[in-house]
C-alpha cells in the first residue's frame, strides 16, 4: 500500500501504475458516493482548479445560483489494485465555489466546518463505528421474506462459495482503499454481517463509512448477490444499526474520564449526553432518515426506543463501554446505515459540545437491565422516547433551530424537502399489511 502525500506524488503514481482515469467521489444529500471519472491527462488541472460540476448530476434538488466545482482532497487519494486486470484510482472531493469557498450544500464541507470550530475550542474527537448489512440472493422474493422460518430460501445468500468470494473481495478492496478496520464478522441474524472500523477523526470515519458501503455493494453485485442497508428489512429480525462510539480529548486528556466521579465519568461526559438528549428527536431526522428507520426503533427491540443512558442496559440510547482512563467512550446507538454520516456526525458532535457549554445534565443513568420491565416502568426511567415515525422526527427537526443552524439553510431545506417527498410517497401507497388486514 502506497501513501500519497502530495499532488506530484499522485501524478507520479498514476503514471507508474498506468491509470487511465481517476474516480472523483463526493457525497450526495442521502449519504451515497456519486462520482465523475476524470482522465489522468486532466488530473493536474483538476487538483489545482477543481472539476466543473452540474449539481443536477449529484442528486441535489436545489439550484446553486453560482458555478461550483469538485475539489479533491489529496489525502484521500488511493490506487485500488484488486488484480492484474482491475486497477483504478479514486479521490474524495468536496463541493466548492470557484473562489475555493465551501459550498453550503456539501455534506463533507459541513462536517469539516463543525470539526474545525470544535478544534478551535480545544477539543479533539476520536470516533469509531460499524457498518451492518445483509447479504441476499440476487433473486430473492421480498414479498416472501417473512414466510421462511429459516430464511434460507428467500433470504441469506445464494451459496456459501459466493458469500466467501464476496467477503474476500470486500477485504481486498478495504485494504486497497486504505480503510482501517478492526474486524469483519457475522451478525446475530442469518445473512447479517458487520464491518467494524478502527477509530479515527470524524472526517476520516465518515469517508470510510461511505467507502465501505460502496465496496460492499460492488462486491455483492460482482458475485451475483445483493447487499442491503435497509434499517429493518424483516419484521421478525433485528434491524441494522450504525452506532457511533466517541471519545473527547482536550490537551491530550480524555474529557469523559474522571477517576473520582461516579462511574468514573466526568461532568463533561454527563453534559455531553445532556446536549445530545436535548436535540435527539430532531437529530433522528438525519440519523434515521427513512420511513423504514422507525420500524427498527420500536418498543421491545434491542434498538433504542427510550431516551436513556447506561453502563449495562443493552437497550439504552447511549451506552458507556467499560473501559476507563484514556479509553473512556460514549456510544450512541440510534443511527442506522441509511444515514449520511457527514450530516449525522455534524449534529451529534455539535449537540454534545453545546451540552458541555450549557452544562446540561441528563436524567439519571439506568444501570440495570430493563428488558423484563414494563413499558411504563421503562418510560419512567427515561427522558422521553425517540420519534415514533419519520414525519414526527422531521417535525422535531423543523422546530430545532440549533440543528438547522449547524447544517445551514441550504442543507436543512434539502433534508426537509427530501423527507416530505418520501413521506408523501409512503402514505399514498397501499402496503401489504393493509391488504392482508383489510381486503
Amino acid at each position: 500500500m502506497v501513501q500519497f502525500n502530495t499532488i506530484s506524488e499522485i501524478l507520479d503514481g498514476v503514471s507508474e501504475n498506468d491509470i487511465g482515469y481517476v474516480k472523483f467521489q463526493f457525497s450526495d444529500l442521502g449519504g451515497v458516493f456519486r462520482e465523475l471519472e476524470v482522465p489522468t491527462s486532466f488530473l493536474e488541472t483538476a487538483f489545482s482548479k477543481g472539476v466543473p460540476f452540474d449539481s443536477s448530476a449529484g442528486g441535489f434538488s436545489w439550484s446553486t445560483g453560482a458555478d461550483i466545482v469538485l475539489k479533491p482532497d489529496p489525502r484521500t487519494f488511493s490506487i485500488i489494485d484488486l488484480s492484474s486486470d482491475e486497477k483504478y484510482a479514486r479521490v474524495i472531493c468536496e463541493l466548492c465555489y470557484l473562489d475555493g469557498q465551501p459550498f453550503e450544500g456539501c455534506p463533507r464541507s459541513t462536517l469539516k466546518t463543525v470539526v474545525r470550530k470544535i478544534y478551535q475550542s480545544g477539543y479533539t474527537f476520536y470516533i469509531s463505528s460499524s457498518v451492518h448489512f445483509f447479504l441476499l440472493d440476487a433473486g430473492f422474493n421480498a414479498g416472501n421474506m417473512e414466510k421462511s422460518s429459516s430464511d434460507v430460501t428467500n433470504f441469506k445468500y445464494g451459496n456459501e462459495v459466493a458469500v466467501e468470494k464476496v467477503k474476500q473481495e470486500i477485504l481486498r478492496s478495504l485494504s486497497a482503499s486504505e480503510v482501517d478496520i478492526l474486524s469483519f464478522h457475522r451478525g446475530r441474524e442469518i445473512g447479517q454481517y458487520a464491518v467494524v472500523l478502527k477509530e479515527g477523526s470524524a472526517l476520516r470515519i465518515a469517508d470510510n463509512i461511505l467507502t465501505v458501503k460502496q465496496i460492499i455493494r460492488d462486491a455483492a453485485l460482482k458475485f451475483g448477490l445483493h447487499a442491503t442497508f435497509m434499517p429493518k428489512p424483516m419484521t421478525s429480525k433485528e434491524g441494522l444499526g450504525m452506532p457511533f462510539t466517541l471519545s473527547l480529548l482536550k490537551n491530550d486528556i480524555n474529557e469523559f474520564y474522571h477517576p473520582d466521579k461516579e462511574m468514573m465519568l466526568s461532568d463533561s461526559a454527563r453534559y455531553f449526553i445532556g446536549g445530545i438528549f436535548k436535540h435527539i428527536r430532531g437529530i433522528c431526522a438525519v440519523a434515521n432518515p427513512t420511513v423504514n428507520s422507525y420500524k427498527r426503533l420500536v418498543k421491545k427491540s434491542e434498538a433504542p426506543h427510550y431516551v436513556t443512558w447506561s453502563t449495562v442496559d443493552r437497550c439504552s440510547l447511549i451506552q458507556i463501554p467499560s473501559s476507563r482512563g484514556r479509553a473512556t467512550k460514549i456510544e450512541l446507538r440510534n443511527a442506522d446505515v441509511s444515514c449520511n454520516p457527514y450530516l449525522a456526525l455534524s449534529l451529534v458532535l455539535s449537540a454534545g459540545i453545546s451540552g458541555i457549554n450549557e452544562q446540561l445534565l441528563p436524567n439519571n443513568a439506568v444501570n440495570f437491565e430493563t428488558h423484563d420491565y414494563s413499558e411504563s416502568e421503562k418510560e419512567s426511567y427515561s427522558q422521553g422516547t425517540l420519534p415514533g415515525t419519520f414525519v414526527e422526527a422531521v417535525e422535531n427537526f423543523k422546530c430545532d433551530q440549533f440543528l438547522q443552524n449547524v447544517l445551514g439553510d441550504m442543507l436543512s431545506k434539502g433534508i426537509i424537502q427530501k423527507a416530505d417527498a418520501e413521506w408523501d410517497d409512503y402514505i399514498s401507497c397501499v402496503h401489504q399489511w393493509e391488504i392482508d388486514r383489510y381486503l
